[in-house]
């Protein structure tokens, strides 16, 4: 099986390739060509885990290729240098159908349940607990700015919550800022708008395609983490 690949550089030395067929479904590295070459193992394990998540569906088998459709190279945006201008792929300008919904609903309810589960291991001490190292602090930093972040995500197309009016708690946080992502995503079907912020574009794949990621990564990260608690 083909896939196509669209990469960019989201941090300095960060750079992703995202698996433009599969939603929520990326390789990340250092270099251009280390996320490139790393793309179908992910592949592969992407899979494993749709697998474990839901048992009905096909076992899908490998050999999987992969076809690099585009590169993106973020930049500092000249409204605010301190703010890097991350990929608006070709891809992105395809308004979400239907399907596209209801699958980005089944991943986000599966990507949120990873959180919790890694979650759920950690008590409230270790929660709030110094990380060396850790820009975000601690777990607890880092739940925060995941529900953070998916709300601004949807500020990009007028469709956040007011951020004082949110809980304190960053896992209350998590499931206020999600519930209103499950609400506006079915809103967002066939919606054709492109925004602009700082220089960057947005539309509603866009936000999905970056929602999906984000959790994950910061998934894994804190399995990472458990090992400093």
């Amino acid at each position: 099986m083909r896939y196509r690949l669209a990469v960019e550089d989201v941090e300095p030395n960060r750079w992703v390739a995202w698996v433009l067929d599969l939603p929520a479904c990326f390789s990340s590295a250092h270099t251009e060509a280390d996320a490139v070459n790393l793309a179908p193992e992910s592949i592969a394990a992407h899979h494993r885990w749709l697998a474990r998540h839901d048992s009905s569906l096909p076992v899908v088998s490998g050999p999987f290729e992969v076809g690099l459709v585009e590169t993106f190279h973020s930049f500092a945006s000249d409204e605010d240098p301190e703010y890097l201008v991350n990929a608006f792929f070709q891809d992105d300008r395809r308004p979400l159908a239907y399907w596209d919904v209801e699958v980005a609903l089944r991943l986000l309810k599966w990507t949120h349940q990873d959180l919790l589960d890694v979650v759920g291991s950690v008590t409230l001490e270790q929660l709030s607990k110094p990380l060396a190292g850790e820009t975000r602090g601690s777990i607890a930093g880092i739940l925060e700015h995941v529900a953070g972040a998916e709300n601004w995500y949807f500020e990009q197309l007028g469709m956040e919550l007011d951020r004082t009016q949110l809980p304190g708690d960053p896992l209350g946080k998590l499931e206020v800022v999600r519930t209103n992502t499950r609400t506006r995503l079915v809103e967002l079907i066939a919606d054709e708008r492109i925004t602009r912020n700082c220089g960057e574009l947005w539309s509603a794949r866009k936000v999905v395609r970056r929602a999906l990621w984000h959790e994950r990564a910061h998934t894994q990260q804190i399995v990472r983490l458990r090992t400093q608690l």
